[in-house]
């Protein structure tokens, strides 16, 4: 089974996104060779709005894409991707009003809609309107919360909705620490304490930070609960979502076992390293003796 992304801006000039459909297709080529089979293409819901765009425009775009990429896959042989369509939208008071007059785009036509919190408060309403949309028999997937301040301080007001039934999305960013290190941090906690449920790219250009690769943030949750956690992160999980099933609630973290093979030698040095490299050169180090394991 190939990845699924949950959370993309690829289509073309619709938010902050890409601006030429060029630039799609490359991402979209960029994601299909780092591993990842299926892309939801997920554009703001406001910026569509501020521009007076008809939301009847994303699946036209999302056709497009599809047309092309289908025809890449032929002429190239290139692996193949296949674009889906959502909607990212605030969480804020007037989300339940959207849905009531079915301006809320689902993932992929289904009960699952993606919402994000502000990143820096959390205002008291939250749960309100978690618990609107739920009885609007809608199942809420809370886009990056590890970004957010308060969740970062105070994790059980989001383990909270979690036990309401709320789907968790981390941002494939903030655990190789392109978000800044309190977003790291509270990723890792989410991943080992089984509350995560996905993690998504975010993409929004073919360069950094927001790129369309999942690879470096698999290889850190693999590390973190072990490869079938990891699998059903970024596959099981968000397959099942798009296809309208919930995925398991509640995620135990199993602790992984220590392999001699995989623990990095000790080497004393005078000029310190940066985690980010030392984490990258620990990454690679695993990558080739799991090669070297399986000739």
């Amino acid at each position: 089974m190939a990845r699924v992304d949950l959370h993309a801006h690829i289509l073309p000039g619709l938010d902050d996104g890409p601006v030429a459909v060029e630039e799609s297709l490359v991402m979209a080529r960029m994601a299909a060779r780092d591993g990842t089979g299926i892309i939801v293409a997920t554009p703001h819901y406001q910026d569509m709005e501020l521009e007076h765009k008809s939301s009847s425009i994303v699946p036209e775009l999302a056709d497009m894409l599809n047309a092309a990429l289908r025809n890449d896959t032929l002429q190239r042989r290139t692996p193949t991707v296949r674009i889906l369509t959502g909607m990212i939208h605030r969480l804020d008071m007037s989300l339940p009003d959207l849905v009531d007059s079915k301006s809320a785009i689902t993932l992929n036509r289904t009960r699952f809609l993606l919402t994000e919190p502000p990143f820096t408060r959390l205002p008291s309403y939250v749960e309100e309107v978690i618990g609107r949309l739920i009885t609007q028999r809608l199942v809420p997937v809370l886009a990056h919360p590890e970004r957010n301040v308060v969740f970062q301080q105070n994790p059980k007001r989001l383990q909270d909705l979690v036990d309401e039934g709320v789907i968790v999305q981390v941002a494939s960013g903030s655990l190789t620490g392109q978000n800044g290190e309190n977003a790291r941090r509270a990723a890792e906690q989410y991943i080992r304490h089984g509350m995560a449920h996905v993690v998504s790219s975010e993409m929004h250009s073919q360069r950094a930070p927001r790129v369309p690769q999942l690879s470096d943030a698999f290889e850190i949750v693999t590390e973190l609960v072990g490869y079938p956690e990891a699998i059903d992160i970024f596959e099981t999980n968000p397959a099942m979502i798009i296809e309208g099933r919930s995925p398991q609630q509640e995620r135990v973290a199993q602790p992984r076992l220590k392999q001699s093979w995989t623990r990095m030698p000790t080497i004393e040095i005078n000029n310190p390293i940066s985690e980010r490299t030392r984490r990258f050169w620990k990454r690679t180090f695993r990558r080739i003796m799991r090669r070297t394991t399986r000739v």
